[in-house]
């Protein structure tokens, strides 16, 4: 039976699954602000501070986003629910590869061993890459082995990463663009934008200009040279306004005082 059914029966079963969520999401609303009501009515001198109201905000606004696009606050302006969970996930991501260093120590002081790691791990990313459907799963499993790979390269002695950016395999791109995450190499900042500006692969350029964002925190913006914030600025200016890697060049170009 749910093989037979068409484009129009799953549109409208998903239009009322998304009905049932927000009307879902509109009772547990309700419910706090009446349980709310309950209690100052019960314990009117009960005292709240601003952190604990704060907290609260923190913990209403993503279930907010189901019910209102957008909304105004005094003194902050207006929230886009959407640009927020965005930025939630582009934290998410970062958290997966903060853990540098902290992987298991099994190979160290064998740089045929560690360097053999990389290979599959560059090898599982390109599995990954030709097997699964673009969408959350298959990035997610991505994020995991680019993770890993910040891990790993740091074992590898005298790792090329110049040689590795100006490869034509992507899983080599990938663990050039790790190790820098790890051990940013100031000299190198020229060659890793020339190559994330040009990267083909959105993943790719993602972790790419996380990277350059390190390497400029590294090198001091003011020891940039211009010509490097100039092809920033022009990759910028080819990205959508709302595309995560459009806003992660305007972080790194805010550095610079621009963006």
């Amino acid at each position: 039976m749910l093989a037979g059914m068409g484009e129009g029966d799953r549109g409208r079963g998903q239009g009322v699954a998304a009905w049932f969520r927000r009307r879902a999401v509109a009772v547990v609303l309700t419910c706090v602000g009446v349980g709310a009501a309950i209690v100052h009515v019960v314990a009117p001198g009960l005292r709240i501070d601003g952190v604990t109201v704060a907290l609260l905000a923190v913990a209403v606004v993503p279930w907010l986003g189901d019910l209102v696009r957008s909304i105004d606050v005094p003194g902050l302006g207006r929230i886009e629910f959407r640009d927020m969970q965005r930025q939630l996930e582009a934290v998410q991501r970062t958290a997966n590869a903060a853990l540098v260093g902290d992987g298991p120590q099994d190979g160290i002081g064998d740089d045929t061993a560690t360097w053999e790691a990389v290979q599959e791990l560059t090898a599982e990313y390109g599995k990954v890459r030709e097997e699964l459907p673009s969408g959350p799963a298959r990035t997610h499993r991505m994020d995991q082995i680019f993770a890993r790979l910040v891990r790993a390269t740091q074992r590898v002695r005298d790792f090329d990463a110049k040689t590795l950016l100006r490869s034509q395999d992507a899983g080599l791109r990938l663990a050039a663009y790790a190790r820098l995450y790890a051990l940013p190499e100031p000299e190198l900042l020229g060659a890793l934008v020339d190559v994330v500006t040009a990267e083909p692969l959105a993943f790719n350029q993602y972790w790419g200009l996380r990277v350059v964002g390190r390497g400029v925190e590294e090198t001091g913006a003011e020891h940039v040279p211009l010509g490097v914030v100039r092809r920033l600025e022009e990759f910028r200016s080819r990205m959508p306004r709302d595309s995560d890697r459009g806003q992660l060049a305007d972080r790194v170009l805010t550095e610079f005082g621009g963006g």
